[in-house]
């Protein structure tokens, strides 16, 4: 995931550009932007935006100054519904109407959070200074809330940076104060001597971190032991020396707390990110009109299929009743021509060769001689032959039946009617025998 850390001061601008995965972090680019009537925040915006590369998440850090705290308890564990409650909860405990605040929270210990506030005012003149320039942040939020991902630092510890002052407990915030104006250990020993009157908790070190902390005097008048955060030797890599490091090291917590999903986000309600949702609309907008447009073009293709196939069938058809009339013209028009020449066909196969079948019939005419007056009728399936006929008398049939022994295996007479000229018709059925044709 790309990163795009901007830490916004009164005279200095600090960007860093981090590329942050489950098992390491990676430094793109990072720079410092002295602010001044010659370069304004917007021109150095502008040039960012110029030399800004891909989509990366955009992260807007603002001054602590702006964002105020409040220790509560509530019986919940679930971030989700503790910020669900939390305006509720803060209505009438604090002067500004909770309408007018947009609001954060961080774990602290089990029941207990830290509500945080900034003024909507505040989060939307920041974000549309941004806008402007062309690099509208996609969170906003202060470098305090993720000093629990600062890479050197014991879990319980004071952190103070020149401009701020933070309690650390179990690697999580606890209290801050921003400093209006510079940070001296008398200050700082005031401020501890005031979360102590008050039940708080005070760590049992002060560490020292960034350029504004090591601007520090008197710290031997503080009463915690002081010590100035080092940059790790498995980050060496990353930055280089340790000037980078006190430069860096606050965006590049920021960036792990935001990829860990601990970074509170002030971007809320009226003010909340939408630009992403309104590509993703306009997208999947697109992806539907297209999709519709390759479904209706399919339709119209089978449609186009169908018809072709269904003129076929029905040219098709025509041409087989045609057929039908060709071969049959004596017939009436059949029911269903197709299962009528169909039943020809298989009558046809049923005859090894038309040779055999050729010869069947000329042993037929020798077998019948003279005592028959003629055949009018004689179908084979198979090795089944059928017979139909005219004879002179019964007696005739009868001989026609035993001069056929040589062909058939089985014979059988069916009825045999009378004319009143004295002739019969009669049928007979009977079975091949094997190697006859």
């Amino acid at each position: 995931m790309d990163y795009l850390i901007l830490q916004a001061e009164e005279n200095l601008l600090t960007v860093a550009h981090f590329e942050v995965s489950r098992r390491s972090t990676e430094l793109v680019g990072a720079a410092s932007i002295e602010l001044n009537d010659e370069r304004t925040l917007s021109d150095a915006l502008r040039n960012i935006a110029e030399k800004m590369t891909g989509s990366p998440r955009i992260i807007l850090c603002l001054p602590p100054a702006l964002f105020a705290q409040r220790s509560v308890s509530l019986p919940f564990k679930d971030l989700r519904k503790v910020r669900e409650v939390l305006p509720a909860h803060l209505q009438g405990d604090i002067a500004l109407p909770v309408e007018e605040l947009a609001l954060g929270v961080l774990p602290v210990e089990d029941g207990n959070f830290l509500a945080l506030w900034a003024r909507k005012s505040d989060i939307s003149a920041a974000i549309g200074q941004f806008r402007e320039v062309g690099i509208e942040p996609h969170v906003v939020s202060s470098l305090l809330f993720a000093l629990g991902a600062l890479p050197g630092i014991p879990p319980d510890c004071a952190v103070c940076d020149g401009n701020s002052l933070a309690l650390l407990h179990v690697g999580r915030l606890t209290y801050f104060r921003a400093f209006n104006s510079e940070v001296t250990a008398a200050t700082i020993a005031a401020t501890l001597s005031a979360v102590e009157l008050s039940g708080g908790m005070i760590p049992p070190r002060l560490c020292l971190i960034g350029s504004g902390g090591s601007k520090l005097v008197d710290v031997e008048l503080l009463p915690l032991p002081v010590e100035t955060v080092e940059v790790p030797a498995e980050l060496g890599h990353l930055f280089k020396n340790d000037e980078t490091f006190q430069q860096l090291a606050g965006l590049y917590a920021v960036a792990r707390a935001s990829y860990a999903g601990t970074l509170p986000d002030f971007r809320q309600g009226e003010l909340a990110w939408t630009a992403g949702d309104a590509k993703l609309r306009k997208k999947l907008i697109l992806s539907g009109v297209l999709a519709a447009a390759i479904i209706l073009l399919l339709f119209i293709s089978k449609g186009i299929q169908y018809r072709a196939a269904s003129a076929d069938l029905l040219s098709l058809n025509k041409s087989i009743a045609t057929i039908y009339r060709e071969i049959f013209p004596a017939r009436t028009k059949a029911v269903d021509e197709i299962s009528e020449i169909k039943g020809e066909i298989r009558k046809l196969a049923g005859v090894e060769n038309s040779s055999g079948y050729l010869d069947l019939i000329k042993k037929l005419a020798e077998a019948k001689g003279s005592i028959i007056n003629g055949l009018y009728e004689a179908e084979l399936e198979g090795r089944s032959l059928r017979i139909k006929g005219d004879a002179r008398s019964a007696q005739a049939v009868n001989e026609f039946k035993t001069a056929l022994a040589p062909l058939l295996a089985t014979a059988e007479l069916g009825e045999v009617k009378s004319r009143p000229d004295g002739t019969v018709g009669f049928a007979l059925t009977g079975t091949l025998k094997e190697g006859t044709k």
